[in-house]
């Protein structure tokens, strides 16, 4: 609780602050004219990091940053102050690449990204089913399901669409992942599957075999385990619920309902500026929807969003640009909503599964050839031994778009003014969207439209020296960046070699292989030049954006359960860039430097006050503690928007 100035007179000023945003969605109460903080720990995130110790609101901008006394000053305008009684104090955080809409759970079934067994997976599905699915051959939807985590084989199944099938024997069942690239379907809804011109035809051996109507769509389906991928899942029609493509009444009244939860979500972790890494019409008009509900306390960046085209290699640059036009003008004036990027999938995802028989591989884009993995995993012992030597795939995953097309694409949108926003996970996808830019630069001459890159998995080193001097903004998921034992199992074997009889750790954590030199490389990047930006990708693994655990990671590494004895220690960054990452950085990487993202006079007054310092937890040998970081307040525009209770 923030103390108040000692005197009653005083403590009266620090109850009418109060009550200037008594709510945590702030949509109920109009801003003070003026407040004076005092007593705070206060770092800028200016271009010389100073920190101050107090600071004036006026009208919702800073007008004064700086010392106690010249804050003081302000009192004969009457004033009140607050007393932030020594906290840290920084400007609102930037989450940049972000899926908002997902980060409060929808009236549906859902897991919650928990890792399940497959009984448990059957049991969850079947207890919706009088709720969500009470007739036959009603469709059930189970939102939230972790396609990496979980899904351990029993006695019972040997895999998700056996338990689905046993747990919906007369309902088609589909489970939306986590990550927005995989989803998982039982017999019914497999059979489902349209083909161009609305056909009931199904995935099957004969319809994605060679010369069968979903051929292409063969890398992207598992028909023993019913798990779909990208675009592949587009034909299989589940009614629509917002999951995949959000459209329609029943969407909109889902929505609808949870965007105070939204707000709330957003504030109590200290965001105050967004970019929607994938924003179509309807999640456009949810923020609009925030807007004029008085709930939106935060500034959005809304990254228009053609993920179908991407993913089936549709090259539609004027109709894109057309699209993403009418997107930008829509907003144009909107203070606290804009359009002005546009977001590429160039890539899938680096997450296979070596158990399967045979081991079904990563799609994302690589220089070199994917391995095929023999391992064996004993529930028993919790071990898992490689059983003969891996062998070379033949298969370096998918690049969504011809070289020279992205480059025309990037090209195209660079000198209409957009911001491209690309996601690449593996290191050719990289490789292609970074030579994208440079033909971007070389045709259009330097924008200085800041550009960039999302998750980053696994770069290649001469990569990571390009990244640096096209100065590319680079939006990390720092908590990803961690070894994990339980996921690198689903991505190292696919990328190292392995022998018969080798330890798998020396697989999954040879010292001097390919995967600690591309591995999420933070701060090889940085240091040749490249910017730093942080996203949570939330809710992807988690629905909660949770900023502090992601600089935690970012600053360690590692996580307190992962075992992890350094295996990418030089990769980790410090906690000053973390912080500019979440704060100028990210303010910079939308074009909004200008208004947010540091604490400076004329700036809008976007700040949140912490209960611990940072700092003095990294001092203290303490920095994976900054993943418990709370925030006792959020300001917006002036506003307290949220108050920890």
């Amino acid at each position: 609780m923030l103390k108040s100035v000692a005197g009653g007179q005083q403590a009266m000023m620090l109850g009418l602050a109060l009550l200037a945003g008594c709510s945590s969605s702030g949509g109920s109460s109009q801003p003070q004219e003026g407040t004076i903080y005092i007593n705070g720990k206060v770092y800028t995130q200016d271009e010389k990091q100073s920190i101050a110790d107090a600071f004036v609101v006026e009208d919702g901008q800073l007008i004064q940053v700086g010392s106690r006394a010249d804050a003081e000053l302000y009192k004969r305008r009457g004033y009140p102050v607050v007393d932030l009684g020594g906290k840290m104090v920084l400007p609102g955080l930037h989450d940049n690449h972000i899926h908002a809409m997902g980060t409060v759970a929808l009236d549906m079934c859902d897991i919650d990204g928990k890792a399940v067994t497959l009984d448990e997976l059957a049991d969850k599905a079947k207890s919706c089913l009088p709720k969500y699915a009470p007739k036959a051959g009603d469709w059930l939807v189970v939102n939230q399901w972790s396609p990496y985590e979980g899904n351990n084989v029993t006695a019972n199944y040997q895999n998700v669409r056996q338990a689905l099938d046993a747990a919906a024997p007369n309902n088609p069942v589909m489970l939306a992942g986590v990550d927005g690239h995989a989803s998982a379907y039982n017999s019914a809804a497999l059979a489902m599957a349209q083909d161009k011109d609305g056909n009931t035809v199904g995935f099957s051996a004969a319809t994605l075999a060679k010369g069968g109507v979903f051929e292409a769509f063969a890398p992207y389906v598992n028909l023993d385990s019913g798990v779909v991928r990208e675009d592949a899942r587009a034909t299989i029609p589940v009614p629509d619920t917002g999951v995949l493509s959000a459209n329609g009444k029943e969407a909109e009244q889902l929505y609808e309902a949870i965007l105070p939860k939204v707000s709330e979500m957003m504030a109590s972790r200290g965001i105050t500026g967004i970019q929607d890494a994938c924003a179509n019409d309807f999640v456009r008009d949810r923020y609009l929807s925030m807007q004029k509900r008085n709930l939106l306390n935060m500034r959005v960046t809304a990254a228009t969003c053609f993920n179908m085209d991407d993913y089936a290699g549709v090259v539609d640059i004027p109709g894109h640009l057309k699209k993403a036009n009418e997107a930008r003008s829509a907003f144009a004036g909107n203070p606290l909503i804009k359009a002005d990027a546009v977001k590429i999938f160039v890539d899938g995802v680096l997450e296979g599964d070596p158990f399967s028989n045979p081991p079904v591989a990563p799609n994302a884009g690589m220089i070199h050839n994917y391995q095929t993995p023999h391992l064996q995993y004993d529930p028993a012992s919790d071990t898992t031994t490689i059983e003969a030597d891996s062998e070379d795939s033949g298969n370096k995953g998918i690049v969504n778009y011809k070289a020279e097309d992205l480059a025309n694409y990037v090209s195209a949108l660079d000198k209409d003014g957009f911001s491209v926003h690309m996601h690449s996970i593996g290191d050719r996808s990289t490789q292609v969207a970074v030579d994208a830019l440079q033909a971007a630069r070389d045709r259009n001459g330097n924008s200085k439209i800041p550009h960039t890159i999302a998750h980053l998995q696994m770069v290649a080193p001469a990569d990571q020296i390009r990244l640096g001097k096209l100065g590319v903004f680079l939006t990390f998921t720092y908590a990803w960046t961690s070894p994990s034992i339980a996921y690198d199992l689903l991505v190292t074997p696919f990328i190292q070699p392995s022998k018969k009889g080798q330890s798998i750790m020396d697989v999954l954590y040879d010292p001097v292989g390919y995967v600690k030199q591309a591995f999420y490389p933070v701060e090889s990047a940085r240091k040749e030049g490249a910017v730093l930006v942080a996203g949570s990708d939330a809710p992807v693994d988690s629905r909660d954006p949770r900023p502090f655990v992601n600089i935690a990671t970012g600053v360690t590494r590692s996580s307190v359960d992962n075992g992890d004895t350094g295996y990418t220690a030089h990769e980790r960054t410090s906690l000053q860039n973390l912080l500019a990452a979440y704060t100028i950085n990210g303010a910079r990487a939308v074009r909004q430097e200008q208004v947010t993202g540091s604490l400076e006079r004329g700036k809008s007054a976007d700040f949140i006050v912490l209960n611990q310092n940072l700092f003095d937890l990294v001092a203290a040998g303490k920095a994976q503690k900054i993943a418990d970081t709370e925030v006792d307040m959020t300001v917006f525009r002036g506003k307290v928007v949220y108050r920890k209770k």
